[in-house]
C-alpha cells in the first residue's frame, strides 16, 4: 500500500491533480466557448445544472462517509472493517447511481421543456445521463483511497477523466458542427466527452484497486455486522447528501428562475434569455475555477480530523482545521479580488470569439468574483463540520443560504434594468450567509476554537494590496501595450506583489511548511522562522 500522507501532503497531491485538471478543463471550455454560440453554451449549461443535482444525490454523501469511516477504522487498527465498509458502499452506490442515470434519461424531455423552458436541451440532458452511474462508481474508490490517506489514485482518475472529456468533447463538437448539425446537437457532442471521461475514470480505478488488493489494510474485525456498517454509512451520508442536495436543487431552481424571470418579468424573449444565461455561464466558469483548488483541502481534512478525534487529539484537530482555513484564505482571497478588478479584460482574453457575451458577463463576474472567497470557505467549513460528526448542520445552514438566494434573485432579476446582473448578488448573499453560520458553529464545537483573525486577517491585508497593484498596473500597461499583454502583465505583477506581501506579513507559518515534503528547507530558503 502506498505511504500515507498527512493533511497538507494529501491536499498537495490532490491540488496538483486539480491544477492539471483545470488546465485541461480550460483547454476544453475555452475553445468550446468559441465553437458554440451563446445559445449552444446555454444548452450545455442547462444539462450540467440538471446533472449536478443527480450527481450530488448520487455521490455527495457516501464518499465522505466512506473516507471518514475508513480513516477511523484504520486509526483503530480494524483493517477487516475497511474491506466491509468498501463492500457496503459499493452495493449502495451501484443502486443509487443506476437510479440517477435512469431518471435523468427517462425524464429528460419534461425537465427540458417544463422546468428549464428550453425544449432543445433534451439532447444534452440525455447524453450526460449515464455519467451519473459511473461517477457513483468512482466515488466509492475515491472515498476508500482518501480514507487510507492515499490521494494519488483520486488525482490520477481526475486527470484521466478530464483528458477524455477534452479529447472526445472537442472532437465530437467539431465533427458535428462541420457536418452541419445545429447548436443543440453540437452541445450534446460536447457533453458526450464528459460521459466518456467518467467511463474511463471508472475503468482506471477498478484496475488500480485490483492491483492493490494484496496491499489493502488488514487486521481484526469489530463486532459490527455488515448491516450495522451500512446503517452507519447511511447515517453519515444521508444528511450530507441532503445538505449538498439543497444547494444543488437551489442552483437548478435558480437556473429555471433566471430564465423564467428574464422572460416573464424582465420582458426578454426565450432566445435572448438563453443567450444571457449562456453569457452568464462564462462568468460562472471563471467563478468555479478557484474553488476547485479548495476541493483537495476539503477532501483531505475529513480523514485527517476524523483520525485526530479518534485518537482523542482535540487540539490536533483544531490545528488542522485552522491550517486548512488559513490556506483556503491564502488561495481564495487573491483569486476573488483578481477576478473582480480584472473581470472584463480576463473575459475578453479568454473568449475572443464571443466578445458580445464577454461584455455582457463582465459586470456579473466582477460581482460574482467576491463570492469566490465565501464559496471556498463554505466548502471547507462544510467538510470540517462533517469530520466533526455534525453532518446535519450544513443542511440547515445551506437551506438558509438557499432561501436568501432564491428570494434575492426573484426580486432582482425581474427588474429589467438589473436582469442577469441580479444573479451574482443572490449568489454572494447565499454563500456569505452559509459561511458566517458555519464558522460560528465550528467555533462552538471544537476546542480550542480556530481563530478567525489569525486565519484570514493577514491574507486579507495582502489581498487588498495585491488588488490595488493589479488594477493600477492593468490601467498603466494598457496605455503602452495591447489589452492582452496588459492583463497578462497585471496578473504577473499581482502574483509577485501578493507573494512578497504574504512573506512580509508572515501569513504562512513554519509549522505549515513543515507539513509539506522538504518543508523545512523551503522555510529556510524563504527565511520563515
Amino acid at each position: 500500500m502506498a505511504k500515507k500522507q498527512n493533511f497538507l501532503q494529501g491536499a498537495l497531491v490532490l491540488a496538483i491533480g486539480v491544477a492539471l485538471v483545470k488546465v485541461i478543463g480550460a483547454v476544453f471550455k475555452i475553445p468550446l466557448g468559441n465553437l458554440l454560440t451563446g445559445t449552444g453554451f446555454g444548452y450545455f449549461n442547462i444539462a450540467y445544472s440538471v446533472y449536478n443535482v443527480l450527481l450530488v444525490i448520487s455521490t455527495a454523501g457516501l464518499p465522505v462517509a466512506v473516507s471518514k469511516m475508513v480513516a477511523e477504522s484504520t486509526t483503530k487498527g480494524q483493517g477487516g472493517d475497511v474491506k466491509r465498509i468498501f463492500r457496503a458502499a459499493m452495493s449502495t452506490f451501484l443502486i443509487i447511481g443506476f437510479a440517477g442515470s435512469a431518471l435523468m434519461f427517462i425524464f429528460a424531455q419534461p425537465i427540458a421543456s417544463g422546468l428549464m423552458k428550453s425544449p432543445r436541451a433534451v439532447y444534452t440532458i440525455r447524453v450526460i445521463a449515464p455519467a451519473s452511474f459511473f461517477v457513483a462508481v468512482m466515488s466509492v474508490f475515491r472515498g476508500y483511497y482518501q480514507g487510507i490517506m492515499n490521494m494519488v489514485p483520486t488525482a490520477l482518475s481526475q486527470i484521466i477523466e478530464a483528458l477524455s472529456k477534452l479529447v472526445f468533447g472537442i472532437m465530437f463538437t467539431m465533427w458535428l458542427l462541420n457536418a452541419g448539425y445545429p447548436q443543440e446537437i453540437a452541445a450534446a457532442g460536447a457533453i458526450g466527452g464528459v460521459t466518456i471521461g467518467t467511463v474511463l475514470g471508472s475503468v482506471f480505478l477498478i484496475l488500480r484497486r485490483a492491483f492493490d488488493r494484496r496491499s489493502a489494510p488488514d487486521g481484526p474485525v469489530s463486532d459490527r455486522t455488515q448491516g450495522d456498517i451500512t446503517k452507519n454509512l447511511l447515517s453519515i451520508a444521508i444528511p450530507i447528501t441532503i445538505g449538498s442536495g439543497v444547494l444543488a436543487v437551489t442552483n437548478l431552481i435558480d437556473s429555471a428562475l433566471v430564465l423564467n424571470r428574464l422572460q416573464s418579468a424582465a420582458g426578454f424573449t426565450e432566445e435572448r434569455s438563453t443567450w444571457l444565461y449562456g453569457s452568464y455561464g462564462l462568468a460562472q466558469t471563471l467563478f468555479n475555477f478557484p474553488s476547485a483548488f479548495i476541493v483537495p483541502f476539503s477532501t483531505a481534512i475529513v480523514p485527517a480530523v476524523a483520525a485526530a478525534l479518534a485518537r482523542g487529539d482535540s487540539r490536533g484537530a483544531s490545528r488542522t482545521i485552522e491550517t486548512g482555513m488559513r490556506i483556503t484564505g491564502l488561495l481564495a482571497l487573491p483569486a476573488a479580488a483578481g477576478l473582480s478588478v480584472l473581470s472584463g479584460p480576463i473575459l475578453r482574453l479568454l473568449f475572443p470569439a464571443r466578445l458580445d457575451e464577454a461584455a455582457a458577463a463582465a459586470l456579473p463576474l466582477s460581482i460574482l468574483a467576491i463570492s469566490v472567497f465565501f464559496n471556498c470557505v463554505v466548502m471547507l467549513s462544510n467538510a470540517t463540520l462533517q469530520s466533526l460528526g455534525k453532518v446535519r448542520i450544513p443542511v440547515y445552514t445551506m437551506l438558509c443560504g438557499s432561501v436568501v438566494k432564491i428570494v434575492s434573485n426573484w426580486f432582482l432579476i425581474g427588474r429589467p434594468e438589473i436582469n442577469i446582473n441580479g444573479a451574482p448578488v443572490g449568489t454572494g448573499l447565499c454563500y456569505c450567509t452559509i459561511m458566517v453560520l458555519n464558522l460560528v458553529i465550528i467555533s462552538r464545537h471544537i476546542k480550542p476554537a480556530p481563530n478567525v483573525l489569525r486565519m484570514f486577517g493577514r491574507p486579507l491585508a495582502a489581498t487588498v494590496i495585491m488588488a490595488a497593484a493589479a488594477w493600477a498596473s492593468n490601467g498603466l500597461l494598457s496605455r503602452v501595450t495591447g489589452e492582452k499583454l496588459a492583463v497578462l502583465g497585471a496578473i504577473v505583477i499581482a502574483v509577485i506583489v501578493y507573494f512578497v506581501c504574504i512573506l512580509l506579513l508572515h501569513a504562512v507559518t513554519r509549522e505549515d511548511l513543515a507539513m509539506l515534503p522538504k518543508g523545512e528547507k523551503i522555510a529556510d530558503l524563504l527565511h520563515i522562522r
